[in-house]
């Protein structure tokens, strides 16, 4: 909070206070603002609170974002950080087309964000939007060499920092360590992946697993982020020249279709999050494919069985935080391996706006927020164990991979965090790219193409080019 109080105080503090009257005086949020501040006297008129910001009228910052957490971190900060007079506007919008169209035309006009969030597949073609302010720019400060170099340079444009990630995002095969066991006759994650360290191996793992009636995986694009992660080069390259890793897909859709051919897939279908997928992981599938973000906050809460929490809006029960427990589905049966393949899956890397960069008041908030959650080793440490989420800087990953607090009761006591630190080590984003989302949903439609409705491998690798082209103007 230091930098926030140097930059709101003193005479800046009074010239911000009179742009904010200007911008936000119509705002009724303001007054409601204004009267729950304890600096506030009767009349109304504006005194500064102990960080230096003008506390009679209230900065709103405009957040765009893809996914449900902002919200809650956003919240966090403001808990932490009382002083602060800010109100952030939430715009949230999951499906990413729609999202990344949204921004794009948001940062061109008048009502362009004041902070936007990016999801792994589409954080590259923010950061070449025009409207789209360098971390220098909004006045964030922060050690390079304390972070996971694939976490900066993923969203670096001529040697600018366009944005930071508060995670790191290493992925694992998240497998069931109780059919392991009566199986495989393994007991431990490192007997585990030295039976799964090949494909060859990992079908031969999946054939004994078949005589037994339980499924090796759940979907068919189960292995997609795994493969997707360890091509040679880029889709495309600065002159929007086309490059296929052929031996690479070819792989991908041939072990693909061997699971689905032997039945080993729990369905027939490739697209992730249906219910279908989901429940397999309360029984009956093997292993998924996930990574930090997904241990936590997808295979965690649908392996439970019995949940007991509020009805959510359509009615179903949510979980409660005593569901879980060992016991109740197949809680606590789980373990994670690296699996044949490094890599990684997904992330959120804030960004903020020219139009922030302007404005002192909203940068200055702009560059707290960002810097609370990527930079305050105390503030990454509480968000580390309150959430269990990964966090990107180094130092901070150090000091608490060992704490016990991380010995996950849903792996059945393996300290997560010790697997991350190292998987961390060894992903590669170096072949990801700004169309990273276009080309995933033409694998994805390949993928079905070849596996499911008899297409050869030949037309299967030529329609990832061919859909990619509709949306990609000038793929060459």
């Amino acid at each position: 909070m230091n930098k926030l109080k140097r930059v709101l105080s003193g005479t800046l503090a009074l010239a911000m206070a009179a742009s904010m009257l200007t911008a936000c005086g119509g705002d009724d949020s303001s007054s409601s603002s204004a009267a729950a501040n304890s600096g506030n006297d009767s009349t109304g008129s504006s005194t500064t609170d102990n960080s230096g910001a003008p506390s009679g009228e209230k900065v709103t910052i405009k957040v765009y974002t893809f996914t449900n957490e902002t919200q809650g971190m956003l919240d966090r900060y403001k808990e932490k950080n009382p002083d602060v007079n800010v109100e952030f506007d939430v715009t949230l919008e999951a499906d990413a087309s729609t999202y990344i169209q949204k921004v794009g035309s948001a940062l061109n006009g008048d009502e362009a964000p004041d902070l936007f969030l990016a999801d792994a597949d589409y954080a590259q073609l923010f950061a070449g939007y025009e409207g789209t302010a360098t971390l220098a720019e909004l006045g964030v400060e922060f050690d390079e060499n304390d972070y996971y170099s694939y976490m900066l340079d993923f969203t670096t444009v001529d040697g600018n920092r366009m944005a930071i990630s508060h995670q790191a995002t290493p992925g694992a095969i998240l497998y069931r360590t109780d059919y392991a066991e009566q199986y495989l006759g393994v007991k431990t994650p490192e007997e585990m992946q030295a039976k799964i360290s090949t494909w060859d191996d990992f079908k031969k793992v999946a054939d004994t697993l078949k005589e037994n009636d339980i499924y090796m995986v759940s979907g068919i694009d189960e292995l997609k982020r795994c493969f997707m992660a360890n091509r040679d080069a880029a889709w495309v390259d600065a002159d929007l020249n086309y490059h296929l890793d052929e031996d690479l897909v070819k792989e991908y859709l041939e072990v693909t279709k061997y699971l689905c051919d032997n039945e080993q897939t729990n369905y027939a279908d490739n697209t992730q999050w249906k219910p279908e997928w989901n429940e397999g992981m309360v029984d009956g599938v093997f292993c998924y494919f996930g990574c930090t973000w997904y241990l936590h906050y997808t295979i965690k809460p649908n392996c439970l069985k019995t949940k007991t929490g509020a009805a959510d809006e359509e009615g179903n029960p949510t979980v409660a935080d005593s569901d879980y427990v060992v016991g109740n589905g197949s809680f606590g049966k789980w373990g994670m391996v690296q699996g044949p393949m490094a890599y990684f899956w997904g992330g959120t890397w804030w960004y903020g706006s020219d139009k922030c960069a302007a404005d002192e008041a909203k940068k200055a908030i702009v560059a707290d927020v960002i810097e609370f959650y990527t930079c305050d080793a105390e503030a990454m440490t509480d968000y580390a164990k309150t959430s269990g989420d990964f966090v990107s800087k180094i130092s901070v990953v150090d000091a608490i991979k060992d704490d016990e607090a991380f010995n996950n009761p849903f792996l059945g006591g393996q300290n997560h965090y010790q697997y991350f630190a190292e998987a961390a080590k060894n992903v590669n984003a170096k072949t990801m790219s700004k169309y990273d989302d276009t080309f995933n949903t033409a694998v994805n439609n390949a993928t079905l193409a070849y596996v499911l409705n008899g297409a050869s491998m030949e037309d299967a690798l030529a329609m990832i080019k061919e859909e990619a082209s509709t949306s990609i103007e000038g793929l060459k």
